[in-house]
């Protein structure tokens, strides 16, 4: 009887269940958007400069917050955060609850909401843009999520 290194035997291809037994394309969903470029980006970009300019503060949010980068490169990504934090600093402090609950009611509330936290997060993480509504910001989106 021959003796059988049990430490060389990659048990992950005896597991049914285990990632090695089926393709990693099947995770991908199948509605994933196109990446993203910076020209892109910069579309999103005067679109909310112009609703900024309207006077639509809502508006601006909700767009900036729906059109965000999923599959972009690094210049995308880097002109949708200077999108973000422009309309950020333009949305008056009286008016930010308001906003906030028009962007975060509705279809797709829930998730604009979510993104929004996320940017928060990478403001206060990586300390790229020092907003003055930080913490304003963060707490109302708490009272209104």
């Amino acid at each position: 009887m021959s003796q059988i290194n049990y430490r060389t035997i990659n048990i992950d291809q005896l597991d049914p269940e285990s990632s090695v037994n089926f393709p990693m394309e099947t995770l991908l969903p199948a509605t994933l958007p196109q990446p993203e470029t910076s020209s892109d980006a910069a579309n999103v970009a005067t679109q909310v400069r112009q609703l900024l300019r309207g006077g639509d503060a809502e508006g601006a949010l909700r767009t900036v917050l729906d059109t965000a980068p999923l599959g972009g490169d690094e210049g995308a990504k880097q002109v949708h955060l200077a999108t973000v934090t422009e309309v950020l600093q333009g949305i008056r402090q009286g008016e930010m609850t308001r906003v906030l609950e028009g962007v975060c009611a509705g279809d797709g509330g829930a998730e604009r909401a979510d993104c929004l936290m996320k940017y928060l997060y990478v403001y206060s993480a990586d300390g790229l843009v020092h907003l003055p509504l930080d913490s304003s910001i963060s707490f109302r989106l708490m009272i209104v999520y």
